[in-house]
């Protein structure tokens, strides 16, 4: 093992392999014996590849001795989310029928990182279908948040969070429909960046379209995973792929310092509370804030936006999105069921937005013709809001890491000040850049040895997502920041 690996940075890692004071072997050997030390009770990297590995960093090795340099990650060895093609590797997203689904070609963003020179180790688990916050499955079994193992680490990218959090790779890349990277970053205490929609393919992913499928799905991005902001965007670097033309193109080859900011805040909405333990964490990062010159804050959202209309919009967009891999006859029971929740709803609490999720599947031209004018209203006062603002802060998830959760859906609640509210909170607070395709990125905040991680989400302009991570930056300067777990030392 290289004495210089131990929670190194893939910046930082980088140098040492330019500098000739590791190698990429040393790199990969020491990942997989960190892995073997630790991942038995924790189940996060679910697919190892050592042997490969080995070999692809011998010959980036090789190729450093002979002035060959293949891209900005030459020799980097790293993760990948199980849900994405890995030419050759199996791609299964948790789920039994995709066990044995080998996939023959790299997904476009996974084909880039190849490019740049990373080299891939495993996949890290996911939940079935990547379809929750948490990360369990019939193929691969639960994955364990390293900070209290009876306590889930998220999803969809809860495995791969994990894997940051304890050192089995020093980034990762994943996607992101309503939290799947934010969320996990959050319950573990590591970056991510959930990147605007345009800027990274998700092609090659499961469930989603094939690599040599020609168009990106609404609403899902993807972004890399990190422990500090310079390797965010070191891995915005290696994976933007524009394939819509940008308002703007940012610019990562650098840290742009900036010592003026204006920021607002949304931390509350009727009937959507946020847990007080959260909510003192974001208050004294808001002061730290606040102490610093050049540096505004106010508490601000346009009145015209309704959050309830907000949350009704966001589960019809996702219903239709999960909608057209539906037949007629599929569409028409989606009908039959969004009635069903509706008057069900009138005689006993069903969980929220069930009937709106339904009905986006059924393909109704009026309802698509509404949810989409609404959807424009608001996006113009969205955009008239980063007019004014360089970075809104809101919360991710309204807890911090709960107790592992494997009931039917409906039965799970989560605890919030005491009192018990609807699993899909969850989606409330990621809303709002999956719906107008903005950048995100979860900060880890300060803490107590005794507390959970706890992040903030960062959010800007559309295509800003250099000014949001430069933001980030900044804020490692104040306060909070990547902290090791007990016991991965």
């Amino acid at each position: 093992m290289s004495e210089y690996s131990n929670y190194r940075s893939a910046t930082e890692l980088l140098a040492l392999l330019a500098e000739g004071k590791t190698t990429s072997v040393e790199l990969v050997q020491y990942y997989f014996d960190r892995m073997a030390r630790f991942n038995g009770v924790l189940n996060a990297v679910v697919q190892q590849y050592k042997a490969s590995a080995l070999k692809e960093a011998e010959q980036a090795d090789n190729a450093r001795k002979l002035g060959k340099k293949v891209g900005i990650l030459h020799g980097l060895p790293c993760t990948i989310k199980d849900s994405f093609d890995v030419q050759g590797w199996l791609t299964t997203s948790g789920a039994r029928h995709l066990k044995n689904n080998r996939a023959v070609q790299d997904a476009p963003s996974v084909a880039r990182l190849r490019e740049a020179g990373a080299i891939f180790m495993g996949k890290t688990n996911v939940p079935t279908m990547t379809a929750d916050w948490q990360t369990y499955n019939p193929v691969y079994g639960t994955t364990n948040n390293p900070w209290d193992l009876n306590r889930t680490p998220g999803g969809s990218s809860g495995g791969a969070a994990v894997a940051l959090a304890v050192d089995f790779t020093p980034v990762e890349f994943g996607s992101d429909l309503f939290g799947s990277l934010r969320v996990p970053a959050h319950y573990t205490g590591v970056y991510s960046h959930r990147c605007s929609l345009g800027l990274m393919s998700v092609r090659g992913h499961v469930p989603g379209g094939d690599p040599q499928d020609t168009c990106e799905p609404d609403l899902s991005t993807a972004g890399p995973m990190a422990r500090c902001a310079a390797d965010l965007r070191l891995m915005m670097l290696a994976l933007s792929s524009f394939w819509i033309t940008p308002p703007r193109i940012p610019d990562f080859t650098r840290y742009h310092a900036k010592t003026r900011y204006r920021i607002c805040t949304w931390f509350s909405a009727a009937d959507h509370p946020i847990d007080s333990q959260v909510a003192k964490r974001f208050q004294s990062f808001v002061n730290a804030l606040k102490m610093q010159s050049g540096i505004e804050v106010d508490e601000y959202m346009p009145a015209a936006i309704d959050p309830q209309k907000l949350f009704d919009m966001s589960v019809k967009l996702s219903g239709r999105l999960v909608g057209t891999a539906l037949n007629a006859r599929q569409r028409l029971t989606a009908g039959l069921a969004s009635l069903g929740f509706k008057l069900l709803s009138y005689i006993k609490d069903v969980p929220d937005g069930m009937s709106s999720y339904y009905a986006g599947m059924t393909n109704n031209i009026n309802e698509q013709l509404e949810t989409d004018r609404l959807r424009m209203e608001y996006s113009n006062l969205i955009s008239e809001l980063f007019s004014h603002y360089d970075i809104l802060l809101t919360p991710v998830s309204p807890v911090l890491a709960f107790h592992h959760m494997q009931q039917i859906t409906n039965n799970r609640k989560l605890m919030i000040n005491g009192v018990d509210y609807d699993y899909n909170e969850h989606l409330f607070w990621n809303m709002l850049p999956t719906v107008f395709g903005l950048p995100a990125t979860i900060y880890p905040l300060a803490k107590q040895a005794s507390e959970l991680p706890c992040g903030i989400q960062m959010i800007s302009g559309h295509f800003n997502d250099d000014i949001l991570i430069d933001f980030v930056e900044f804020c490692e300067g104040i306060s909070g920041g990547f902290s090791k777990p007990e016991g991965y030392e």
